[in-house]
């Protein structure tokens, strides 16, 4: 079995030694003024249980998506079994499979609104590796005297919380945003709209933390004696009474007492909750920033439902990033070409296996889908030979329809009737019944 490979270093491993800049550089000068950098120090919406939960479920279902290297030649879509499919279909980096790498840098996109990954190449410019990076800060810079280098490309500061630092040139960076406004170059905080929302979410659940460990919970009640008696006195007043009733031997859960023992009032246990209304409204509000249905975060949705949720936030995350990868990855000339990066998690996949078995009863006659296709949708290996299309001959090519029609109309002429005398004999000779036996 092949071996794990030992890095010393993870920095060193994918930005090697690289040499500092020649020269100077600033920050780049924006349209709007926006400052080019951002801060992803904040990640405290990732550590309250709610919104971690709707994070996990979208991450997770788009991290079933498929990534393909793809050309479309003539209207036809042909996948292609390159170096770079198999490494993004694969284990895109040393450290992630192809799922976990989409997993990470949906849950970063989600988190901070910005998403970057860093494209490692070798000395001849040839794809090593795909790296999802989570940096302190992240800043776009420019050269002090030229504005940009001779290539045209802007270049990225990395700076991350151990202290390392990296400059890369923008176009080895792909760089993922959501609600894309205010910045020229990044995605808007979420820190403002939702900060609000997570102070809330926080204090509920402290709040229910505090009232059942700091509440009248832990003290069953007092006990009372007439009189006055010293601090050491009542202490073992205290332990002779819990000795003799509060023990686990005591299954009848009743004391009994005399003027000896002293008077006992329990005291009512009851945490301080929100009610149902309450805490669901907080629900929906955290729910409703991250455009998920309670349903989807715990896995009780129906078809319809999920179908909805892949429409409205599964498929535009797929096609951001593939249009994120394919611009970075293919030159123009490439592009011109056809070649295309595909995040794909096919649509049917979240369907039942009633609607599977109709769609396939539609589709499989007209030769739309392959067997290896079919059998994918009920959870089946590909097996050999299954990548050709069984189409019906009920069904014909447009293009060629009229001279189909008319060779079918030439097929089916039928022949002429045998002549026959009237006793019944064909005119070779050959007797036939005309009627009766």
């Amino acid at each position: 079995m092949k071996g794990i490979k030992s890095f010393r270093s993870m920095f060193s491993n994918i930005f090697g030694k690289k040499p500092p800049q020649s020269q100077p550089m600033s920050l780049f000068r924006t349209l709007n003024g926006y400052v080019p950098t951002i801060s992803n120090t904040n990640g405290e919406v990732y550590y309250n249980f709610l919104m971690r939960a709707c994070l996990r479920a979208i991450a997770t279902h788009v991290a079933k998506a498929d990534i393909k290297h793809i050309r479309y030649v003539k209207g036809d879509t042909i996948p292609q079994d390159s170096d770079i499919a198999n490494l993004l279909s694969g284990q895109p980096n040393p450290f992630m499979n192809s799922s976990e790498f989409i997993f990470k840098l949906t849950t970063n996109l989600l988190i901070h609104n910005n998403a970057f990954v860093y494209i490692k190449q070798d000395e001849l410019g040839n794809i090593e590796g795909f790296y999802p990076l989570n940096s302190s800060f992240v800043t776009y810079m420019e050269s002090s005297t030229t504005g940009m280098d001779d290539t045209g490309t802007l270049f990225v500061k990395f700076n991350f919380r151990g202290g390392q630092e990296i400059i890369a040139p923008f176009e080895q960076v792909i760089h993922l945003k959501r609600d894309y406004f205010e910045s020229d170059l990044m995605g808007s905080y979420n820190d403002n709209a939702l900060y609000p929302l997570l102070q809330l979410t926080n204090t509920v659940h402290n709040g229910i933390i505090n009232a059942v460990a700091n509440g009248p919970a832990n003290i069953r009640g007092s006990l009372h004696f007439a009189g006055t008696l010293k601090t050491a006195d009542l202490i073992a007043k205290r332990d002779e009474v819990l000795g003799k009733f509060f023990d686990i031997q005591n299954n009848s859960g009743i004391i009994f007492t005399d003027f000896q023992t002293g008077e006992f009032k329990p005291f009512e246990s009851k945490a301080i909750l929100l009610d149902a209304a309450q805490m669901e409204t907080i629900q929906k509000e955290v729910f409703g920033y991250f455009n998920i249905s309670e349903k989807i975060v715990f896995s009780t949705y129906n078809e319809d439902e999920l179908s909805a949720f892949y429409t409205s936030i599964v498929s535009p995350l797929l096609k951001q990033m593939g249009e994120a990868f394919t611009y970075k990855i293919f030159t123009d000339r490439e592009r011109g070409y056809g070649n295309k990066i595909s995040f794909t998690s096919s649509k049917l996949q979240y369907t039942s296996d009633k609607t599977k078995v109709a769609i396939v009863q539609y589709l499989a006659p007209t030769g739309s889908l392959t067997i290896n296709e079919m059998r994918e949708l009920f959870g089946l290996g590909a097996i050999e030979g299954g990548e050709r299309r069984v189409e019906s001959l009920n069904f014909v090519d447009v293009s060629i329809k009229n001279d189909y029609q008319m060779s079918m109309s030439k097929s089916n002429t039928l022949p002429e009737a045998p002549k026959n005398n009237d006793e019944g004999t064909l005119e070779g000779g050959e007797k036939i019944n005309v009627g009766g036996t």
